[in-house]
């Protein structure tokens, strides 16, 4: 659900290369585990909900949770119930969790301590095109210390349409599984992109991941090399290609603040949905 073009004076070059014969033992899919949503009563929440169930597999367990202001507040039930009634539809079995708090951001945090994904809705437009993401949302973006989805409703492609990964260098490595993951059982493509590297450990790296995708999807990837700064070339990119999610990568422990910043303004920035490791 992303749209396809852009405003950036961005080349894209794709980059051919030569993948390494394909694994015999396939890389193990990711399964994110415990993948908590939160609602309320807009219609982004909805989109959120229905992105987190898109993404819940087998293995994961999905709970819906909306915040109470007030003891006769009966929004936040209406939330969760509406959200798990659209799952159970859509096959998806969920929970349901209603927490009574008067900060917001801080209660969904707190519950979704040690998930395996935190699913929330961006609930408007991009900053890019002038609009900021409402306070609480903002404040989750920004005090998430786990995997994150800041969820974006764009009805031209059906979610997560191609599923472009940031791949910089092996340290990437989790980011282009997690995206193979979902583009594998959402039955669509990933394209690798990589943005201002091109040194021959950056070429092996992609390699090396591009034969990842290739053995949890039966696809190859498209990789995609541009130049310039991240926070502008990724959303770009990710309009450019129709990618309906982006996924970010970690790095070092010692960069986390520099990560936050960036994961931080692309999730404003991008288009489409975000998920950051």
């Amino acid at each position: 659900m992303c749209r396809g073009s852009s405003r950036s004076n961005l080349v894209l070059m794709v980059q051919p290369i030569l993948l390494p014969p394909r694994p015999q033992r396939p890389p193990v899919e990711r399964a994110f585990g415990p993948i908590v949503c939160a609602v309320d009563d807009s219609r982004g929440a909805l989109e959120a909900a229905a992105q987190a169930s898109r993404l819940a597999g087998p293995k994961d367990t999905l709970t819906f949770v909306s915040v109470a202001r007030a003891r006769h507040d009966h929004r936040a039930a209406r939330a969760v119930e509406s959200a798990r009634a659209a799952a159970q539809a859509d096959g998806v079995e969920a929970a349901t969790e209603v927490l009574d708090a008067p900060d917001a951001s801080a209660a969904i945090l707190d519950f979704a301590r040690g998930a395996g994904l935190l699913v929330v809705s961006a609930r408007g437009r991009s900053r890019s095109t002038g609009a900021l993401m409402g306070s609480t949302i903002a404040k989750v973006v920004r005090g998430a210390r786990g995997p994150l989805l800041v969820a974006r409703s764009l009805p031209e492609l059906r979610f997560p349409a191609v599923v472009l990964a940031a791949a910089r260098g092996l340290e990437d490595r989790r980011a282009v599984v997690v995206a193979a993951t979902v583009a594998g059982r959402c039955g669509t493509r990933v394209v690798l992109g990589n943005v201002g590297g091109s040194s021959s450990a950056v070429r092996d790296a992609l390699t090396a991941q591009a034969a990842v995708v290739l053995a949890i999807t039966g696809q190859d990837p498209v990789i995609v090399s541009v130049h310039g700064p991240a926070v502008d070339r990724l959303p770009a990119m990710a309009s450019s290609v129709g990618a309906g999610l982006l996924v970010l990568g970690g790095v070092g422990r010692r960069d986390v603040d520099i990560l936050s910043t960036l994961s931080e303004q692309v999730a404003h920035r991008a288009a489409c949905s975000v998920l950051v490791l």
